[in-house]
């Protein structure tokens, strides 16, 4: 092999590795913790025509324990967009909630999810994933995703996904 071959194969060798380097050092890192939320606090806010309808809202706060045992409230609401009809028996709704985590740090969490026709909670043990869009303090900027499941004695557990690149 000549001299330039074997230059020219170290250069490309180099690059490569640097551009494996590179993409390795960008790649996103997931940061996973769980929040238990105490049953929330309802209130059905009814608009528009009576009864079951577009727009209507459903209002909610709750307590919460992180990991370390340290308390938050989570407040939100719902706005239904979508309604049961013939054979479909859910109903879909856009949610914007704020998990308020103490010491100025929040995590928001927006999405859509399907709610059992006329219910107002989550149906238990059936997960809904919404999008982390933002936050304050230490969470600010995050992004991600959040797993929300209702647990049978009425309390929630969300499961946070955040990634940072």
């Amino acid at each position: 092999m000549s001299r330039f071959a074997r230059i020219s194969t170290l250069v490309g060798g180099v690059w490569v590795a640097a551009c494996l380097a590179s993409s390795l050092a960008g790649a996103a890192e997931h940061k996973m913790f769980k929040i238990r939320q105490d049953a929330p606090t309802l209130t059905q806010v009814d608009v528009g025509q009576s009864g079951a309808s577009h727009g209507d809202m459903l209002a909610f706060e709750a307590g919460l324990t992180l990991e370390d045992g340290s308390k938050g409230l989570m407040s939100g609401i719902l706005i239904t967009v979508d309604l049961p009809d013939g054979a479909d028996l859910f109903e879909d709704r856009v949610g914007q909630i704020v998990f308020n985590v103490g010491s100025g740090n929040e995590i928001v969490v927006a999405g859509i999810s399907n709610y059992a026709k006329d219910a107002a909670e989550m149906n238990a043990g059936q997960p809904q994933v919404r999008a982390v869009i933002g936050g304050t303090g230490q969470y600010i900027g995050a992004r991600g995703q959040v797993t929300t499941r209702r647990n049978p004695d009425g309390s929630y557990e969300h499961a946070f996904e955040l990634i940072d690149d």
